[in-house]
């Protein structure tokens, strides 16, 4: 098994955004600029969401998508404000290669059945945003809605829809950089057999190294390649050195 380093990229719908704990956005940069620099960092792939679709019922403009693509040419995943499947295959025909979908898992679960049937399971993932797990909690809307659900039962029930992934985010862990939610990741990753993509509060080497250990098959890092020198080489470079095999391009 060879495990991935995905760097994620949040969006207004305009520009590149960062926040802590899914709230107080702010600026980070411009989508192109992002876009170049990955492509010139070889990663294996990247994670594209927008933060404010649910909120504000709005879709990625094409114009955005056609920016980010035209400097990428590295596969990626989108994400944001996908309630159907007109949707769906609008984000996928315009070059992701899968999608994430968020709130709908809750209000819609059957697109991620309608999807896997006509694009294949691998294009679907299902971002599973954790409040608390043992309050079986998550949160859906970005964030602003918090919804009473028994985590593990719930990913099993995605499994058994036909979802292809499991994007696991702490929201108490997110954007702070001092660690993820181990003991979540390690409770959904044993109750599934899907791959847990492990995002939320990754600020070194060894909090990716963990996410892994903890049973993650990938780890998605957003402030960590936004506000340090470290790169996703670096960090593939490492867990190398300590065992972990990883995409190494």
């Amino acid at each position: 098994m060879k495990f991935r380093i995905i760097p994620t990229l949040l969006t207004d719908g305009k520009t590149i955004v960062k926040g802590t704990k899914f709230n107080n956005w702010r600026t980070v940069g411009m989508v192109e600029a992002a876009a170049k620099l990955y492509s010139k960092r070889d990663v294996d792939e990247l994670v594209l969401l927008d933060v404010m679709a649910s909120q504000r019922d709005t879709l990625i403009p094409d114009s955005f998508i056609s920016s980010f693509t035209r400097e990428l040419n590295v596969p990626f995943t989108i994400g944001g404000g996908i309630k159907n499947m007109k949707v769906a295959a609008r984000y996928l025909n315009m070059g992701a290669e899968k999608i994430v979908i968020g709130s709908a898992a809750i209000n819609n679960p059957q697109i991620i059945t309608d999807i896997a049937e006509r694009f294949g399971s691998q294009a679907v993932v299902v971002a599973v945003d954790i409040i608390d797990l043992d309050c079986n909690q998550i949160a859906v809307n970005c964030g602003k809605e918090k919804i009473n659900v028994n985590v593990i039962e719930f990913v099993k029930k995605l499994q058994n829809l036909g979802v292809g992934e499991i994007l696991l985010q702490s929201v108490k862990h997110d954007g702070e950089m001092s660690g993820m939610n181990y003991a979540a990741i390690s409770k959904v990753a044993s109750a599934v057999n899907l791959p847990i993509i492990a995002s939320g509060g990754a600020g070194s080497f060894i909090d990716c190294a963990n996410a892994l250990k903890s049973g993650a098959s990938a780890v998605a890092i957003g402030a960590l390649f936004q506000f340090s020198e470290i790169t996703p080489k670096d960090v593939r470079e490492y867990l190398e050195k300590i065992g972990f095999k990883t995409r190494v391009s």
